[in-house]
């Protein structure tokens, strides 16, 4: 085979969420995406990339070589993981929201009741997994692209320092899937929400507001902070005749945890007294990230050169009614 001089840069792809309509199907040419505004990604490669290796004891009475039968591939539980790390916008944040809670519209919220879909099912109807698509990230270079398809977040983050990166607050979102991923000839997509179009960043700079309340609004000077959403997925099954394919998903449970950063002075006390509750206001006032009840998991002291400052790491929970909110993302004027 005669040396290919194809190769892959990452600032020369763009990275699409597609909207799937049957579990294992990839997005069609049809379908909706959304570009995500990336500045840096990961993806497990294809094909041997999800394999390991599992390998039989040696025997004894001089038995100390393996044969091929004592070591093969380990197909049927393989996940294949991809990170994408972007700006902070409106639009992209809540199509991953729509795949990881299955709310993306006005203001999102995990709720206590939440996920609303449990089942997931090889080639059954689901709009939940999504195809992620890389353009021109294929091994030909320009003109193929890798696919995931019947991805699912397993998590996602929120981080921003008013000392770093502009002030721009970055999402990391983590996907998994059990499908083979595929290199493929470019496909044109009727529907896509491009970078282009999404004009409006959430910048640490623009905060206006970064309460806490234990009974009365208590006012944080905010230099970092980070909140995650995470749930894992686990395959069932496998079909040896079809690509080792998984026959569904199983869902686990969700946590939100995170951390904040703040001046530590007379406000910042109120956040670590024991035992106390409190609810979390960030906001802009075009975004907005709401936690209504939340606790400290041991604060902390950074002794640094420019002034003390209280480290707040919390777990946030719903209260009361499965109705009631874990923790909401607002991208636009009005939608909070």
């Amino acid at each position: 085979m005669a040396r290919s001089s194809a190769f892959q840069i990452k600032n020369d792809t763009h990275v699409y969420i597609g909207t799937e309509a049957t579990m294992g199907t990839a997005a069609v040419a049809g379908a909706a995406l959304t570009e995500l505004p990336a500045t840096d990604f990961s993806f497990t490669e294809l094909a041997a990339g999800g394999q390991t290796l599992s390998v039989a004891p040696f025997r004894v009475g001089g038995g100390l070589t393996q044969s091929d039968d004592m070591v093969r591939a380990q197909r049927h539980d393989r996940m294949y993981e991809i990170s994408v790390t972007f700006h902070c916008n409106d639009t992209a944040v809540k199509r991953v929201l729509l795949n990881l809670i299955e709310d993306g519209s006005g203001l999102a919220a995990l709720l206590g009741s939440m996920p609303a879909t449990t089942l997931f099912k090889h080639d059954a109807s689901n709009t939940v997994p999504v195809s992620l698509i890389f353009m021109d990230m294929g091994h030909a270079g320009a003109g193929t692209d890798m696919v995931f398809r019947s991805c699912m977040c397993t998590g996602l983050s929120f981080s921003g320092s008013i000392d770093s990166d502009g002030g721009m607050v970055m999402c990391t979102a983590t996907f998994q899937t059990a499908y083979l991923p595929t290199g493929t000839t470019n496909l044109t997509y009727s529907s896509t929400t491009d970078v282009s179009a999404m004009q409006t960043m959430f910048n640490m700079h623009d905060i206006a507001t970064c309460n806490i309340n234990t009974g009365s609004d208590e006012a944080l000077v905010l230099y970092n902070f980070e909140i995650n959403i995470e749930r894992p997925i686990t395959r069932v099954g496998y079909n040896s005749s079809s690509n080792f394919d998984p026959d569904g998903y199983s869902l686990g449970g969700y946590e939100v945890t995170g951390s904040l950063t703040v001046k530590r002075d007379a406000e910042s006390l109120s956040a670590i007294t024991e035992d106390t509750y409190f609810s979390l206001d960030i906001d802009t006032t075009v975004y907005q990230i709401l936690a209504p009840k939340c606790i400290i998991d041991q604060a902390s002291i950074n002794f640094d050169d420019d002034g003390l400052k209280q480290v707040l790491p919390f777990r946030a929970t719903y209260t009361g009614a499965t109705t009631n909110t874990i923790i909401s993302f607002a991208g636009a004027s009005g939608d909070s």
